[in-house]
């Protein structure tokens, strides 16, 4: 059931949507098709309504019929009526203000997603760095001389040394200032980086969501817009009938829709 667009007739009155009512059968001619649509409900004894709202746009009118079991039915009316357009262009502004807020939710998100990557990115940049080692310092200055083997007799032998000769430089693995240092920084780095990453995959999913939501209110809109522009009038029938069981009633509403 839904609320009614419209003033019912009658105190006991119950609207329902088309497009929610189970189909019962479907017979299709060449030039139409015959739907059997069922609605069941319980109401009180005597005279009742029931109005079925926003019917088909190419049903045609003189082809409703109802049929009940537990209801002698009274009369059937079809009944078209021409849509609020201020309420409609409320709706869409509505949804269209709530697809400014989403996306401005989503923009934030989005800010903190990229200040995370830069972060990220700088402490990778440091550790990088530090994997790497000190910068080389073997290098002799431009326009130096050549470099000279210098003889040195060792136990009565002879070797040979090369002055400047480059060794591997672990100088800031002597100092225990640096070795602590070293430590805190790869503790700090690991925690860091693993809970920044994780931050960033729980906003990735924040983002997809408010994406989403804001594709759906773009479809609400353009479902609105399209539909007004295609069709201003809505549609609905009303079903009035005189309960003679106390049984829920079940009427069939067979209409005939143009192919």
């Amino acid at each position: 059931m839904v609320e009614p667009w419209y003033e019912p007739t009658t105190q006991a009155s119950l609207c329902f949507e088309a497009a929610d009512l189970p189909t019962k059968s479907v017979v299709v001619y060449s030039d139409r098709a015959e739907v059997k649509r069922v609605v069941k409900a319980s109401l009180a004894k005597g005279t009742n309504e029931i109005v079925i709202q926003n019917v088909s746009a190419v049903i045609e009118r003189q082809s409703v019929r109802v049929d009940g079991r537990g209801a002698l039915i009274q009369e059937v009316q079809y009944q078209e009526m021409p849509i609020d357009t201020e309420h409609e262009d409320e709706k869409i502004r509505a949804l269209e203000r709530e697809k400014l807020s989403v996306e401005s939710e989503r923009f934030a998100v989005e800010d903190e997603m990229s200040s995370l990557r830069k972060r990220i990115e700088v402490l990778d940049g440091v550790a990088g760095q530090i994997a790497a080692g000190p910068p080389s310092t073997s290098s002799s200055p431009s326009g130096s001389l050549p470099n000279m083997s210098r003889r040195h007799t060792v136990i009565g032998s002879t070797a040979l040394q090369a002055p400047n000769q480059a060794t591997p430089s672990l100088g800031f693995l002597t100092n225990d200032d640096a070795l602590n240092n070293l430590a805190k920084f790869l503790s700090y780095y690991g925690e860091t980086v693993s809970e920044m990453k994780t931050t960033l995959r729980i906003r990735q999913r924040e983002w997809d969501k408010y994406s989403e939501k804001i594709e759906a209110l773009e479809r609400q809109i353009d479902q609105l817009r399209c539909g007004y522009e295609y069709d201003s009038v809505r549609r609905y029938s009303s079903i009035y009938f005189e309960r003679i069981l106390q049984v829920k009633i079940s009427l069939f509403i067979l209409h005939r829709k143009k192919m």
